[in-house]
């Protein structure tokens, strides 16, 4: 029946008002950042790769300091100068199809709904940054291939203070913008810390995902995985499995690894869609409410 003239137009009803209140904040300027610079990381890891003189064909400092490998397959010439450890990288890309596949399972109106492509284009640029690295040993490439793993890392730690509600997404942009402008100025200035940055900037992420899903059985899989992963990537690294010409190498076995890792993220994620759907806030949908964020009202 239609409302009397004059008469002020009717509120929502209450499932409309649950669907409102369910849906979250948009990632907005964090999705277009973090996201943007994975596509800008690839783009220029191509570059690197298929014409290396475009971005400068300065060395990679593993064939320029005294004592310095670029761990044990052999270095030759031509696109794949080491294609064991090359082509192992593309792994990241077929942990990103899986990804995004999953992404588009997970619950409308959640916030892991929104990280889930943004975490697909940053293992695509993780991949291209370690193939352009390996594939032509230049300081380009090398500071695009560590650049990738902070953009995994950087995203990790800020998406899930994101999704905690300790940031809104404007502000959880801000700081993955400034925590990535101070790691690539810091492989500019001391090349070498890469090596130590990448786990301080990791850990921090997989304690606040832990206590997000403190059960979930794809982050423990994957904390393993990285942990067998950076034994295989010590023992390349110091000679202790080594066969230059093998095609069986530990720093391949990395690669291996830390894309499966990085491919259970967005496993990880439904386990927290799943909580969020369990908690006493949940709607008769199964959607919950998203925590309040700071600066919202």
């Amino acid at each position: 029946m239609p409302p009397a003239p004059g008469s002020p137009a009717p509120g929502p009803s209450a499932p409309d008002r649950r669907r409102t209140q369910s849906t979250p904040a948009p990632a907005g300027a964090l999705g277009v950042l973090v996201g943007g610079a994975a596509l800008l990381v690839t783009l220029a890891a191509l570059v690197a790769w298929l014409s290396p003189a475009t971005l400068g064909e300065r060395p990679a400092t593993c064939l320029t300091t005294s004592g310095a490998r670029c761990f044990c397959e052999a270095v030759g010439t031509g696109l794949l100068r080491q294609p064991a450890n090359s082509l192992s990288s593309l792994a990241f890309c077929v942990a990103a199809v899986t990804t995004a596949a999953r992404g588009r399972r997970l619950g409308r109106h959640t916030p892991e709904r929104v990280l889930a492509p943004v975490v697909a284009l940053t293992l695509v640029a993780l991949g291209a940054g370690s193939l352009a690295y390996h594939a032509q040993l230049t300081f380009a490439g090398q500071v695009l291939d560590v650049q990738g793993m902070y953009l995994l890392g950087t995203l990790l730690v800020v998406g899930a203070l994101w999704r905690r509600g300790a940031l809104d997404a404007s502000r959880a942009a801000a700081w993955a913008a400034a925590l990535l402008l101070a790691l690539l100025l810091t492989q500019a200035i001391f090349p070498d810390a890469r090596r130590w940055l990448f786990a301080l900037v990791l850990l921090p992420g997989i304690v606040l995902e832990w206590r997000l899903a403190p059960r979930s059985r794809p982050l423990a899989i994957a904390v393993l995985a990285l942990g067998i992963a950076y034994a295989a990537w010590l023992a390349d690294d110091r000679g202790l499995w080594c066969e230059p010409g093998s095609w069986l190498q530990g720093h391949a076995l990395w690669h291996l690894l830390t894309a499966l890792a990085g491919g259970l993220l967005v496993a990880h994620y439904g386990r927290t869609v799943s909580g969020h759907q369990n908690a006493p806030g949940a709607n008769a949908g199964g959607e919950t409410e998203l925590p309040r964020v700071v600066g919202q009202t």
